[in-house]
């Protein structure tokens, strides 16, 4: 049937629709009286009109194509990625996922709820067996990309954004469409913070905080990196009273009190800034007495081979006013695989039972 004869087929049926759609509304007029009960059978009335013509446009046309205004980032060789690390490591619904995340930014500051993801993530999930489910964990694995590539998100509550879906079916025909929702939580924010203001007066600490530090940064990558490393170990202590922030940048960069997580991120934030490659780097780390614990640390690339940094074992705990010696200071500074493996064994899953992230692979000997 040619495009002509299709136009005039829509026309008459929907001029033919128009005309049911005045005759029922003439029969419920006349037989009530009711204000309410009219207002719900027109809302009706409308609803079933709407969905006909639409029905009646797509038998013909086919759905209408929604795009996703999604802007890709550059490709990054990975080993040489910088800021977006992680984010290479996903599949394509992944990678949807993960920038509508980064682009909503704001809206999560705001605290709106159903935030839309994809249009495309429909057809996603209908190439699955399990759609729903498939996608969940898709926006699991973006999360977890999202939140080891990203430091300064450090406001974020990982356990209070969730997936939001919404299922509508007609037939045999199943469509989804899915969100990023805020659960029960009045906010996406850790418990430090309560409300947008708080979050943007942290920002700007922070953002206070990295351009004074970095003034100081100047030669070349190597000298730079030393930098970054020498201010953590020099300015920031280990947080042993469990005070709050203690594993991002604001409680490293304002508070100087942090956790391994909150040295590690810290030091990839500055990195960034510096255009210098870093990712963060999680696992288990086996102390001089034998003890196993969760722990991170840094890989960095330089001379075109990755090395590891660990600024939280270069700044163990000094009793009273005493400064690291010089050894203890540089004992896990931009080493290979034959030191650190040794007592650091990583691990790539970011969440329990999630996606196995890969590592960069280090140069095997140390930079001396």
């Amino acid at each position: 049937m040619s495009k002509k004869n299709n136009n005039g087929l829509v026309s008459f049926l929907i001029t033919l629709i128009i005309i049911l759609f005045a005759l029922i509304m003439t029969f419920v007029v006349l037989n009530s009286m009711n204000p309410e009960r009219f207002k719900q059978a027109l809302n009706t009335v409308t609803e079933v009109a709407q969905n006909t013509v639409n029905s009646v446009k797509e038998s013909i046309y086919g759905k209408p194509v929604v795009k996703d205004n999604i802007e890709f980032p550059d490709e990054e060789k990975l080993t040489e990625a910088q800021k977006y690390y992680y984010y290479q490591q996903l599949s394509e619904t992944g990678k949807k996922i993960y920038l509508t995340i980064e682009k909503n930014i704001e809206n999560l500051k705001n605290g709106e709820d159903n935030i839309p993801l994809p249009p495309s993530l429909n057809d996603d999930a209908k190439s699955h067996e399990n759609g729903k489910e498939y996608i969940a964990k898709e926006f699991q694995n973006a999360w977890d990309a999202f939140i080891t590539d990203k430091s300064e998100y450090f406001y974020l509550d990982s356990s209070k954004v969730c997936i939001v879906s919404k299922i509508t079916t007609k037939g045999s025909n199943v469509d989804y469409e899915f969100f990023i929702g805020k659960g029960d939580n009045d906010n996406y924010f850790i418990d430090e913070f309560k409300n947008k203001q708080q979050v943007e007066s942290a920002v700007a600490q922070v953002e206070k905080a990295k351009k004074e530090i970095l003034r100081g940064a100047s030669g070349n990558n190597y000298e730079k990196i030393k930098y970054v490393h020498d201010w953590l170990v020099d300015n920031v202590k280990y947080d042993t009273n469990n005070s709050k922030n203690t594993s991002n940048i604001y409680g490293c960069l304002v508070n100087k009190s942090v956790v391994c997580e909150g040295y590690a991120r810290t030091f990839k934030y500055l990195l960034d800034e510096l255009e210098i490659p870093c990712v963060l780097v999680s696992g288990i780390a086996t102390d001089d007495d034998g003890k196993k614990e969760r722990h991170a640390w840094n890989y960095v690339y330089l001379k075109n081979d990755w090395y590891a940094i660990d600024t939280t074992w270069d700044d163990p705990i000094i009793i009273g006013n005493g400064k690291v010696d010089e050894n203890i200071k540089y004992k896990y500074f931009l080493k290979g695989s034959s030191t650190m493996n040794k007592d650091h064994i990583t691990s790539g899953q970011v969440t329990k039972n999630g996606y196995e992230f890969e590592y960069p692979k280090l140069a095997v000997d140390d930079i001396s």
